[in-house]
């Protein structure tokens, strides 16, 4: 049995689909196939169903899911705990950004990762929010900037995706956009008012979403939605062309409004978290570690610039 082998049953089980889980191995789906087959063959148990809708698990392949899970947790702390024994960072990190990197302060974080760990070398790449959760997961990324939705009040701050070490950055406060005309009730109206209005929302997998969602269920209201997308140009767009309402965090807001085609509710009506993320099995790795430990430095060192812009 391989650790590769258990590593893409964890990866079908969780995606539920053999093409997804290549993309995310960087792999074929008849190697993938193979994988499991051969996986299958050594442990003399059937783990997925194979039916029209994906690969479903069997009751075996869920108590095993969990065991493997443990395994390959082991693995890495195993591989984590023999890069700390080694001493000086080193290596290449793969990290995704969520925002501009100016935004997300990435060149005073690498300035400061060159001048502690001059041996470490970064790749960076972008994805969104929840795509940066499920990358480090399957080990895709080393490291990653996200949002995190802040819970309702009474419940604390943003909670820890599990498998992953967070470390928060700063809370970001939401902002309302939407066409000129709509500038004095975005400034005056309430939330039951905007609420009545046409909305451009975000994927359901979006950090913002479940904030939003629990905002306007307190006030006893649903919104209306007349379109969903991801991409914030595109959200910027329809919102000046009449489209609707959206949120944004506030710098990208203000960058918007000072183009002079949207309007802007100044109080934010709620917040989400910024944090830095990487695998929780890996999170004593000395590269990590010390990109870690930058990038809390550069925050640190710029409190009160502008806030990141993106999902």
């Amino acid at each position: 049995m391989e650790l590769y082998q258990l590593r893409t049953f964890a990866v079908v089980a969780d995606t539920g689909n053999l093409t997804r889980a290549a993309e995310r191995l960087h792999a074929s789906p008849p190697a993938v196939s193979a994988h499991i087959r051969a996986l299958e063959d050594e442990l003399g148990v059937a783990l997925f169903r194979r039916t029209p809708r994906g690969m479903e698990l069997t009751d075996a392949g869920r108590d095993l899911r969990e065991r493997a899970g443990a395994v390959l947790a082991g693995a890495e702390g195993l591989r984590a705990r023999a890069l700390a024994l080694r001493g000086e960072p080193e290596g290449e990190v793969t990290i995704a950004l969520h925002a501009a990197s100016n935004l997300l302060r990435v060149d005073a974080a690498h300035a400061l990762l060159r001048a502690s760990a001059p041996r470490v070398r970064l790749r960076l790449s972008r994805a969104m929010s929840w795509e940066v959760v499920d990358a480090l997961r399957t080990g895709e990324l080393d490291a990653g900037f996200l949002y995190l939705a802040d819970q309702g009040a009474n419940d604390g701050g943003a909670p820890v995706p599990e498998g992953l070490a967070v470390t928060p950055l700063a809370r970001v406060g939401l902002h309302v956009i939407g066409p000129l005309e709509w500038a004095d009730l975005l400034q005056a109206g309430t939330l039951a008012e905007l609420a009545a209005l046409p909305w451009l929302w975000v994927p359901c997998e979006c950090p913002f979403c479940p904030v939003m969602e629990r905002l306007f269920a307190a006030v006893g209201v649903e919104p209306t939605v007349a379109a969903v997308a991801e991409q914030e140009d595109a959200l910027c767009a329809l919102a000046a062309g009449g489209a609707g309402l959206t949120v944004m965090v506030e710098a990208e807001a203000r960058a918007a409004v000072a183009e002079g085609r949207l309007a802007l509710r100044e109080r934010p009506v709620a917040h989400v978290t910024l944090a830095f993320a990487v695998p929780a099995a890996r999170a004593e790795e000395p590269a990590l570690a010390a990109l870690r430990d930058a990038v809390c430095a550069a925050w640190d060192a710029g409190r009160g610039d502008a806030a990141p812009t993106a999902r």
